[in-house]
């Protein structure tokens, strides 16, 4: 009996068990913000950490399943973030989800906000975090790569120095100015450096007509959006940011040391002609080749003297200091910031000094009606390194003293005449002055009014205040301001103002499956430009330098220019979305510039866009959003244009003149045409492009990879050309719309995480553009207007020249060089009539890469962190003059001083596997050919293919523990690396060189190692 009961209770727990186990669980899947149902979400039955079924839950978002008390249900639905739930007594479930980080983000777009898994246009957004990793002097170099379809090249490696962007490729012949910068809806005048890049929340690139084009006729070449940190809700924060370091000398360029130089020497002047300077090595011979400081130098062994050294400050400091507060309690919010920014230079007497400050106030003055504004001012003052300064160290004799005995730089002067023969580029670099200062003010100020729900008026205006002075000054010891100048000053003053009011309507309307945003607006600015400059030279002292120019003896230079214009402008967008998957977007601009004349004044843009979220559809079944987390189309059509011409370019010019009246006297009146000589045209137009562009965003695996693709092409027409006049029309050009051209190219960015895990965390991207830009039409009947600019290719960055064809060798046929001698440069007869004339010059390299990009990777361990950052650009080819001119001894290529250790590798009748000519003082080896043709060539042309490391960053985050204990939020130590690779097999400064800066190496290539911190309270 006692068997029995105990059976018969076991039985029944077991059944009571069994019971537990098949417990039915329903539920409904939702959005956690819009409370929408989510159809078909993938439901997972999870034990002891083994996933032991999957379904899916139905059209309406239920889903039914057995499960038991204490087994978890997790829940997940592509764009959005899994829930897990453990179960509990309840059967009956409501299960909110969250959009996944990346599609619920919201972008900065033209006049508003968009989710961006709502986009259709071509957008690439680049964050503060990205943007804080290296530090910059220049907001656009911290930006540089960081988009596909964004080049960014520098002007020089300078401190403080500029840089050179471009968005998708060249979009116009002659009126190239860079993208349109907006910042907070002010549009900026010049470059960006002055923006702190602390200060950016984000910044969004807009590649497209349907991203750009409401920007009408200031979009031709990208828009870029800047988006400063605003106050945000909460108590007051409080974060401090700071870095020093150590900047040292990397040299592109190894010098011949004294005894090899001289043998260089000897053979250069002795191969013109060795009767004038008898047996080389002689004393007679070096008397005649080499001056007084030479000779003993040599006669003493050899001495050599490091010139690059001398002007070099090697462990020049950087640092960097920037403090902000934000208050965001109550209904005003408040967000202030300062910055400190010295860079010393590489070169000594050269750095880049920077002061700046920010604030933004939002006040909330009743629940309908806001008001807020911000400014930033900066001043930041450069001293820049001599144009010459870097070339001439490199090229001085080595055999030369550099300080005469009493520690003075040397300066070797002519007893005959008082002319200097030798200037030391340690003078020009100490006494020389090269400065130049900025005052900038942004600031813009708005207000807000809600009169009915989803109803927002938004008016706002803007300036933008540039003041810029450069002060330059040669004394008496430097080259250009010896006798007879008796000192070189000049003062260069510009300022500029651009002021900005905008006026928008915004409406919302969400009515079951339909979604409309509508916006209208109406915006005015002016834009005026001042500048003027004075020269003088004859100062009867050094001490006061430009500050007393008003003192020169004789005025080189006093004149004044003036640059003005306005734009007048109306545009509409409308954004329509069905059931959230289907987007239409639609915008039209007019503007009226006063750029153009009464007939074409008025230009009209309009673009449209569409994208569909194809994952989103029903029929995307859940096994495939079990691995497919994002999939959308885009595409989108529009004009957008180009107002960047003279302003004056509509009018005849006249210049001031004179005129005889009663034989003797004469009268101040005005010529037509004159200097300039250009005709107005009252009939130009805008540049217009014709943009397509087509993309898809695909996100796997839970966004463990994204990528993003764009391919475009933009048909450029009615571009301006200076036409050349006749003679008898006393003119010499006038501006017309002729031209046209096309660029077309792809953009691909690829995102993934690699390893993510409770511990360790690595997460790379890579971003990948090419284009292709080329003339498609010039003047009428006329398919080319010189070597460079021709229907086909592109319109800039093209290098045409003679083939390089190796050296001339003994017994080799001179027919094509009859003077030539072996050693000298051989030049290809292409078309193969026998002698070298113009016919013969070719296409020999483009500045253009055939692709570039970045490829980033992010690594993380606990609380280490580390980062590495390249750049790359391959297929690009460089006029490299400066390394031309440092490794020829020859006068045709300005260099007669010292030349590069490969310079060293030079022709001789025993030396013939070598590409380098025999060296001679007197250039005859690239001496001018029959005809008057310079026989320069492809000698200069260089692969400039790279890879760069841009910066290698190792990070700590201490510990909360420890944290709590001192009363911090967060502190962030790291140690950084900027620039400390390139790998290249180009021979100069530094490939990333803008292409028409890349033969003004004035500056030479550093590393920098640096020790920062992080702290936020």
């Amino acid at each position: 009996m006692r068997k029995l009961l105990l059976f018969v209770v076991l039985f029944s727990a077991g059944l009571i068990s069994a019971y537990a186990q098949q417990r039915k669980i329903t539920g409904t899947v939702k959005d956690s913000q819009s409370g929408q149902t989510l159809p078909f979400a993938t439901i997972s039955i999870i034990s002891n950490g083994k996933t032991i079924s999957k379904s899916a839950a139905d059209q309406a978002g239920k889903f039914s399943v057995d499960a038991e008390t204490g087994m978890i249900i997790q829940v997940s639905f592509a764009g959005y973030e899994p829930a897990r739930i453990t179960l509990a007594a309840s059967s009956d479930l409501t299960v909110s989800l969250k959009s996944n980080t990346n599609l619920s983000e919201v972008v900065v777009i033209a006049y508003g906000r968009e989710k961006r898994k709502d986009l259709t246009s071509a957008v690439t957004t680049v964050t503060a975090q990205q943007l804080s990793e290296a530090p910059s002097t220049n907001l656009a170099t911290a930006l540089g790569s960081r988009a596909p379809g964004l080049e960014v090249h520098a002007t020089s490696t300078q401190p403080g120095s500029g840089a050179s962007v471009n968005v998708r490729g060249l979009n116009s012949i002659s009126q190239l100015q860079g993208p349109l910068y907006i910042v907070d809806g002010v549009a900026l005048v010049g470059d960006i450096r002055n923006i702190n890049p602390n200060d950016i929340e984000s910044v969004e690139i807009l590649k497209d007509a349907a991203a750009a084009g409401i920007y009408g006729s200031r979009a031709a070449e990208g828009v870029i959006l800047i988006t400063t940190k605003k106050p945000k809700a909460g108590a007051t924060n409080v974060n401090f940011d700071m870095y020093a370091g150590i900047q040292h000398n990397n040299p592109a360029y190894q010098m011949l040391g004294a005894h090899d130089y001289a043998t260089l020497k000897r053979l250069a002047y002795q191969d013109a002609d060795p009767g004038t300077f008898g047996q080389p090595g002689t004393t007679t011979a070096d008397a005649k080749i080499f001056n007084a400081n030479e000779s003993q130098s040599i006669a003493d062994g050899y001495t050599g003297y490091d010139w690059q050294k001398a002007i070099l400050h090697n462990n020049a400091l950087t640092q960097n200091y920037t403090l902000s507060v934000a208050n965001g309690t109550g209904s005003n919010k408040v967000y202030f910031s300062g910055q400190y920014q010295n860079q010393d230079g590489i070169l000594i007497n050269t750095g880049y000094k920077k002061y700046s400050g920010y604030l933004s106030d939002e006040t909330a003055i009743r629940s309908f009606l806001k008001l807020g504004g911000s400014m930033n001012f900066t001043h930041d003052i450069t001293h820049n390194a001599m144009p010459n300064e870097y070339q001439q160290s490199l090229t001085q004799s080595p055999l030369q003293p550099i300080y005469d005995s009493s520690g003075q730089p040397l300066i070797t002067v002519d007893n005959s005449t008082g002319v200097p023969t030798i200037f030391n580029p340690v003078t020009l670099a100490l006494n020389a002055i090269d400065l130049y200062t900025t005052n900038r003010t942004n600031a813009n100020l708005f207000v807000e009014f809600t009169p009915v729900k989803n109803l927002m008026f938004r008016s706002s205006i803007g300036a933008d205040i540039y003041q810029a002075e450069e002060d330059k000054y040669w004394p008496r010891t430097t080259g250009p301001g010896y006798a007879p100048t008796n000192g070189l000053g000049e003062i260069y003053n510009t300022r500029a103002t651009d002021v900005l009011w905008e006026n928008t309507a915004t409406y919302n309307l969400t009515k079951g499956n339909h979604d409309l945003s509508l916006l209208g607006g109406f915006t005015f600015e002016r834009h005026e430009n001042t500048a003027t400059d004075m020269q003088g030279s004859q100062f009867p002292t050094d001490l006061l330098s430009y500050k007393a120019i008003g003192s020169a003896g004789q005025k080189l230079q006093d004149n004044s220019n003036y640059d003005g214009w306005a734009v007048r402008s109306f545009f509409g967008r409308a954004v329509y979305k069905f059931k959230g998957r289907y987007i239409l977007n639609g915008t039209i601009r007019q503007d009226g510039s006063s750029r153009f004349g009464g007939n074409n004044k008025f230009g009209v843009f309009p673009t449209v866009s569409g994208a569909w979220r194809v994952i989103d559809e029903p029929w995307i079944g859940f096994k495939l959003k079990t691995w497919l987390s994002d999939f959308k189309l885009r595409a989108s059509y529009g004009l957008v244009g180009n107002q960047n011409l003279p302003y004056d370019a509509i009018y005849t010019r006249y210049d001031p003149t004179t005129y005889p009246f009663n034989g003797t006297s004469v009268t101040s009146g005005y010529l037509a045409g004159g200097t300039n000589g250009v005709f107005g045209n009252n009939s130009l137009q805008w540049e217009v492009q014709h943009q397509f562009n087509a993309g898809t965003d695909i996100a796997m695996f839970d966004n463990r990879i994204q990528l993003s693709l764009d391919v475009y092409n933009k048909n450029i027409s009615s571009l301006l050309m200076p036409l050349p006049l006749a003679p008898s029309s006393g003119f010499q050009t006038e501006y017309v719309n002729v031209a046209a051209m096309r660029t077309r190219g792809i953009d691909v960015a690829l995102k993934t995480t690699p390893v993510k895990t409770a511990s360790f965390t690595w997460q790379a991207q890579i971003n990948w553009s090419k284009y292709d830009s080329k003339v498609t039409k010039l003047f009428p009947g006329r398919d080319s207007v010189n070597l460079y600019l021709r229907v086909g290719l592109p319109p800039a960055g093209t290098f045409v020249n003679y083939i390089f064809d190796g050296l001339y060798q003994q017994g080799d046929n001179f027919k094509l060089n009859p003077n030539g001698k072996p050693g000298d440069i051989k030049i290809r007869d292409v078309n193969g009539d026998g002698k070298i004339t113009p016919l013969d010059q070719v296409v020999v390299g483009s500045s253009i890469p055939k692709g570039s990009g970045n490829f980033w990777n992010y690594f993380r361990y606990k609380a280490i962190s580390l980062t590495v950052n390249s750049t790359f650009a391959y297929g690009q080819k460089l006029n490299n003059l400066t390394f031309t001119n440092l490794t020829y001894y020859n006068s045709a290529f300005g260099s007669q001083g010292n030349v590069t250790v490969q310079g060293g590798d030079y022709w001789t009748p025993t030396n013939t596997n070598t590409v380098i000519p025999r060296p001679n003082s007197f250039g005859t080896s690239l001496k001018t050919l029959p005809g008057g043709i310079s026989q320069g060539s492809s000698y200069s042309i260089q692969n400039a293919s790279y890879l760069r490391i841009q910066h290698i960053t190792l990070g700590y985050d201490l510990p909360s523990s420890l944290l709590k204990k001192i009363k911090v939020n967060t502190l962030n130590i790291y140690a950084q690396a900027l620039n400390p690779f390139v790998f290249t097999s180009y021979k100069g400064i530094d490939p990333d060189i803008a292409g028409n800066y890349a033969s003004n190496e004035i500056y030479p290539r550093y590393r920098t190692f640096i020790l920062g911190a992080r702290l936020s309270l």
